[in-house]
């Protein structure tokens, strides 16, 4: 199947933290070994270099992108116009990072897998955590 995860999901599988949720962590060690897609949305690169920055994360940018890079099974996904489209059709997520997610997964119709709750609440997409 076909993923996207936010940036949470991607922290805590890299860092292997036990508050990744039960469901999440299955899909993401699936993935890499090479049974799933996972799509990574270029604002959650930007979330994670703010939080990195901030010292408020141990995960850097650079380590995210290695994972990316070094497996056919993540794939990053630009903001382009087809995902500020879909975006600009999402009226439940006030954020405009989270706007973006919901509108990239609306884009290439697949789940998130996020514990946000703005997110999960979205009427626009399905997500996966538990």
């Amino acid at each position: 199947m076909r993923y996207l995860a936010d940036s949470v999901a991607l922290i805590r599988h890299l860092r292997k933290h036990r508050r990744l949720g039960q469901q999440a962590r299955k899909i993401l060690q699936e993935a890499d070994a090479e049974e799933h897609t996972i799509f990574v949305s270029a604002v959650s690169l930007m979330e994670i270099l703010y939080l990195a920055q901030a010292k408020k994360i141990t995960v850097d940018l650079a380590e995210v992108m290695t994972l990316i890079s070094n497996s056919p099974n993540y794939t990053l996904v630009p903001i382009d116009a087809d995902v500020v489209l879909a975006a600009a059709t999402v009226d439940d997520a006030p954020e405009l990072h989270d706007r973006i997610l919901v509108g990239t997964a609306k884009h290439l119709q697949v789940p998130i897998l996020t514990s946000d709750q703005i997110i999960t609440q979205s009427s626009h997409v399905q997500t996966v955590w538990k």
